[in-house]
Formats: structure tokens, C-alpha cells, sequence
């Protein structure tokens, strides 16, 4: 008997099986999509509809909550079917949604959370460049005070939503203090002076993934969040929540790739016998099974105790782990449902391509799978009182 799912909260089964139905209804052509490298618009509302552009939003303006377990299974069910639309509501939630609802004030909040958890203003968050990667905390782009707004001036690149966007949270460098020189910033695309190209990816095709250019664009003092030189700490928030939200979406393209090769397994006949009867297939089989169920387990626990212990540093290393776990697991079973359905494996006639390109991405992105391992050796380093 599996385990992983046992004690789930009543209402996040609910709404884990709202999702599953939403995108069997509303993901049909998610192959055309990845094909054409493209999102229907009309998505937002649909989306916006039943909730899931609320996600980690507070539910007095019109979100689901701060609940990071329901936003984990989100991910999991949506990616089964499109891993690259989950990734795009993902950061218009959790990371630049969620962002604005933890660190902006009362003002900030109410004019521009609603919207966004209503699916009428797409967000997205700014922190690569095209120079800074894993070095995040060291931005090129500037915002320089001049009277009451800030003038800021840079490029950032990799940026998902970034052609659909009409909210941007931006991290710039404010002051040449090295623990306190970067601020972060709520810009509208309305303010201005930013040009967005949008970026053709092996995966996440369906994600519009944009080339942000701010050309000393206007962003009002009221815009900023918490204070000038807060902008490190506001990170390192985000990308803990980001780190546990997205990695549900390993789950799904482990949970799909299984589900797809198994049915084929045990359809495809092969010496008289279906190939689901030879050792090495089932070695395969068996080893998804094990990564959904291990990761699962990790994932949901982790989400729980983030939900109760939120913003927690203990929890960071945690949260590197299931990270660079559940990313290895999702690339390594996509590539194995591929070699079990062999030919068709290869073609774009079904799923397990897709999942391929797509997970790729979670070994690199929010945190590099070396990244994850450095934090883990400093974890070591510091000392387990836990073990």
C-alpha cells in the first residue's frame, strides 16, 4: 500500500481533484501548445475562475490562501498535463504574487492583489540578467533616487511571463552596501520605457518567456517593497516558497511519465508477451514508482511545515533537497518512459518528450542542481542538530 497520499487535508484532495478536471477539459491540445510555443489568453480567466491564479494569495483579497501544500498539488496535477502552463501560473502566484502579499503593505496589497489573483493582471519577477545567475544577489540593473521615484535602468532575462506581464517585481541595486545595496520594486508595464523579446526554449514552450529591458523607466517611491535594501531578504523568502511550489510539478511529470509508459508497457507486445513482464521494463516502472512516492512523501511534509513555520530558515535546506531530488527524478523518468515506448517515445505524438524538454528546466532553474548541493554542504558544514 502507498502511503504518500494518506492524511491529506480534506480540501486540498478536493481541490487536487477540481484541477485534474479543470485541465481534462480545458488541456486537450497542450501538444499544439508546445509545438506553436503558445498559451491561450483565454486561460487566465479560466483559470481565474476556479481559483488557480489565487494561489498563496490571502483570501480577504480574493485568493486561496497562504496555503503551499494546495499550491504543491496544483503542480502536480496541471503538470501532468502541461508542465509549462503550471510553470507560467506558478510565477504569476507564487513567485511575484506571493512576493507583493508577503512583503508589500496594506496599500500595495489592496491595489494590486485582487487582480492578480483574479487572473486580470498577469505578474511576473525579475531577478536574472543576462551576466547574473546563480549570483542573484549581486544585480546590475539600477534604480537611482531622483525626488520622489526611482529611475531604473537594466535588463533581465529568463524572465516567465515576462511578453504577457502587466505587473513586474524587479530587484535592482539601490546603494553599493554589500548587505544591503538591493531593493525590490513593484513596476507596471503602463509606467513605461520597458521592452520585452520574447525567447524561443527547448522546453516550457508553452510558457512565454521574455528579455526585459527597463530604459529608465519611472517607478514611484510607494512602489517599493518594505524598504530600500531589503531586497536580499525578500528574495531568499520567495525562492524557498518558489523551491517548494514548483517542484510539485516534478511530481506530475514523474506521475505522467509512469502513467504512460506503464499503460504502454502493458499494451505493447512484444515475443509473444507484453514488454511489462521483462525485468528490464519493470525496473524502470519500479523506479518512477519509488521517486513519485519518496518525493511525494518529502514534499508534502516539507509544504505542511512550511505552512506552519512560514518563512522558517531551518526549512532552506530542506527545500534545496526536494528541489534537486524531485528535478533528477522527473528528467531520469521521462527519459526512461521515452526508451520503453521506444519509436513513438521519440515522436511528439505523445507526452514524454514533453516532459523531458520541460524538467530539464528544474535542474537549472530557481536554483541550479549544484546550487542545491552547496547549500546542502554548508547545511553539513554548520553542523546537523538533527540527525
Amino acid at each position: 500500500m502507498l502511503i504518500s497520499k494518506l492524511g491529506l487535508r480534506e480540501e486540498v484532495v478536493e481541490f487536487a481533484n477540481t484541477v485534474k478536471d479543470f485541465c481534462e477539459r480545458e488541456f486537450k491540445d497542450t501538444l499544439v501548445w508546445d509545438q506553436q510555443e503558445y498559451m491561450p489568453p483565454e486561460l487566465w480567466k479560466k483559470m481565474g475562475d476556479i481559483g488557480l491564479t489565487g494561489m498563496m494569495l490571502d483570501s480577504d483579497l480574493g485568493g486561496l490562501g497562504d496555503d503551499l501544500l494546495t499550491s504543491v498539488v496544483i503542480h502536480e496535477e496541471m503538470s501532468v498535463y502541461s508542465p509549462a502552463i503550471a510553470m507560467t501560473l506558478g510565477a504569476h502566484a507564487i513567485l511575484a504574487g506571493n512576493v507583493i502579499n508577503r512583503a508589500g503593505n496594506k496599500q500595495q496589497k489592496e491595489k494590486y492583489i485582487p487582480p492578480i489573483a483574479a487572473g486580470d493582471k498577469v505578474a511576473a519577477i525579475c531577478i536574472t540578467e543576462p551576466e547574473i545567475g546563480s549570483d542573484a544577489a549581486h544585480p546590475r540593473t539600477r534604480a537611482i533616487k531622483k525626488g520622489d521615484r526611482y529611475i531604473l535602468r537594466g535588463s533581465k532575462i529568463f524572465i516567465t511571463n515576462g511578453p504577457v506581464a502587466d505587473i513586474f517585481v524587479v530587484y535592482a541595486k539601490t546603494s553599493d552596501d554589500p548587505k544591503r545595496g538591493v531593493s525590490a520594486f513593484i513596476v507596471e508595464k503602463d509606467f513605461g520605457n520597458i521592452s520585452v523579446e520574447k525567447m524561443h526554449k527547448m522546453g516550457m514552450r508553452a510558457s512565454p518567456t521574455g528579455f526585459v529591458t527597463f530604459n529608465d523607466t519611472e517607478v514611484p517611491e510607494e512602489n517599493i517593497l518594505r524598504a530600500e535594501g531589503e531586497g536580499i531578504h525578500i528574495m531568499m523568502e520567495g525562492l524557498d516558497v518558489e523551491r517548494i511550489g514548483l517542484s510539485g510539478s516534478n511530481l506530475g511529470m514523474i506521475k505522467g511519465s509512469l502513467d504512460i509508459a506503464s499503460k504502454y508497457a502493458k499494451e505493447r507486445i512484444q515475443f509473444n508477451q507484453p514488454i511489462i513482464n521483462y525485468q528490464l521494463i519493470q525496473e524502470k516502472l519500479g523506479y518512477m514508482l519509488a521517486q513519485l512516492e519518496l518525493n511525494r512523501l518529502y514534499l508534502y511534509q516539507l509544504a505542511e511545515a512550511w505552512r506552519k513555520n512560514p518563512g522558517s530558515k531551518k526549512l532552506r535546506a530542506a527545500t534545496a533537497l526536494v528541489k534537486m531530488t524531485s528535478a533528477q527524478a522527473a528528467v531520469k523518468s521521462a527519459e526512461e518512459a521515452i526508451q520503453i515506448l521506444g519509436g513513438y517515445g521519440y515522436t511528439t505524438d505523445y507526452r514524454v518528450q514533453m516532459y523531458w524538454r520541460d524538467a530539464k528546466l528544474y535542474d537549472i532553474g530557481a536554483g541550479t542542481t549544484e546550487m542545491m548541493k552547496i547549500l546542502l554542504a554548508r547545511r553539513i558544514e554548520e553542523g546537523f542538530t538533527d540527525l
